[in-house]
């Protein structure tokens, strides 16, 4: 009985020996009284922290935190900070101020890790390199030597994405690894990400890292939706929208019809380009039961009104703002965008340019 409460004792004097706060000290050659700014970044934008003056290069932040966060020390007249990852801890931070991305980092085992990811990104060097020889090229119109350059670059991109996946496979226990996955999660795909989170979720579930990480699920499932929802042989969503002349229009209202819904703005130069394409094609086949519906995605209405007078579009014209959710249930990601519907309202083509929409057309109605 008597070893099992000393070893009691003795977790709980452990537990209570585990720093509750931090403290980062800074000793900067170079510097004397600046001002210096402890941030973190929270969705991709700075949070400001705490703010302390230096005094002879020497300057000091306490707090504590919930769970260990990258942070930043930025110096006033500098632009690059001193990069590190805080936790309850001493921490010191030695270097100078005209090379604050180079400062030494004591006391903090997680910036020691993104440290050596850093170190071991390959091709670094020779990204470099390639970057200066492509501009040469460039400028000396030499399409071959740019051609190799864009391999080579390519190649090195993909050993680049290739080390980072396996880091952060290697690193699934820590924060550094937890922070390097959320940078990685706006570039995957949507079963991607689902992998990537379940390995976090068991131990990582409540850092902001990983709530933040979570958050890039729903526009992706929302895409995956949209794109089920389009796809060729689907019934393309009904939705109703406002025309010219402020009337409630519906996309059913059109059935019997083949009708291309096309998406598109005034701003947009490839829209605008392909429009003379779609008024041959109205032309050509409204008699013989064709019919455009434009959505446009406008903001400014004036400018939406006369592009259409611009360019001479005679069918229904309809706007989506945001608030609508039209353009994110059809999964429109750029413009112009087109479906092509049946009699009965499913997709039968998208994105038909030129001269295949009149081909398409000429299948279907001739």
């Amino acid at each position: 009985m008597k070893k099992v409460l000393l070893a009691i004792f003795g977790v709980a004097l452990l537990v209570a020996c585990q720093p509750k706060s931090y403290e980062v000290t800074g000793s900067l050659e170079g510097a004397t009284s600046e001002r210096v700014i402890l941030k973190k970044i929270r969705k991709g934008q700075p949070v400001d922290i705490d703010t302390t003056e230096m005094v002879d290069g020497v300057f000091k932040f306490t707090g504590s935190v919930d769970a260990p966060e990258l942070y930043f020390a930025m110096v006033d007249g500098k632009q690059q900070p001193a990069v590190f990852f805080v936790s309850n801890d001493k921490i010191t931070l030695t270097g100078n101020v005209d090379k604050l991305s180079e400062v030494e980092v004591s006391g903090s085992e997680l910036t020691d890790i993104l440290t050596g990811f850093n170190e071991g990104v390959p091709g670094q060097d020779r990204s470099k390199e390639l970057q200066q020889e492509y501009q040469m090229a460039y400028m000396s119109q030499d399409k071959d030597k740019q051609k190799l350059i864009e391999e080579e670059m390519q190649s090195i991109m993909e050993d680049q994405r290739a080390y980072f996946k396996n880091f952060v496979d290697q690193n699934i226990g820590n924060e550094c690894g937890l922070f390097l996955a959320m940078n990685m999660a706006q570039s995957q795909e949507l079963e991607e990400l689902r992998e990537l989170i379940a390995k976090f979720e068991p131990t990582m579930s409540e850092h902001p890292y990983f709530k933040e990480m979570k958050e890039f699920l729903g526009p992706l499932e929302e895409f995956e939706k949209s794109q089920a929802a389009t796809a060729e042989g689907a019934v393309a969503p009904d939705f109703t929208l406002k025309s010219v002349d402020g009337q409630d229009v519906a996309l059913n209202s059109f059935k019997g019809k083949y009708v291309l819904i096309d998406f598109w703005a005034s701003w947009c130069q490839p829209c605008r380009q392909e429009n003379p394409n779609v008024v041959k094609a109205y032309e050509a086949f409204n008699a013989k039961g064709f019919e455009v519906v434009s959505v446009s995605v406008d903001q400014d209405q004036a400018a939406w009104k006369k592009a259409i007078e611009e360019d001479g579009l005679t069918w229904t014209q309809l706007i989506a703002d945001e608030a609508s959710g039209v353009a994110k249930a059809y999964g429109i990601q750029s413009i112009p965008s087109t479906f092509l519907l049946d009699k009965d309202g499913k997709i039968v083509a998208k994105n038909l340019r030129g001269a295949a929409l009149e081909e398409k057309l000429a299948e279907l109605l001739n």
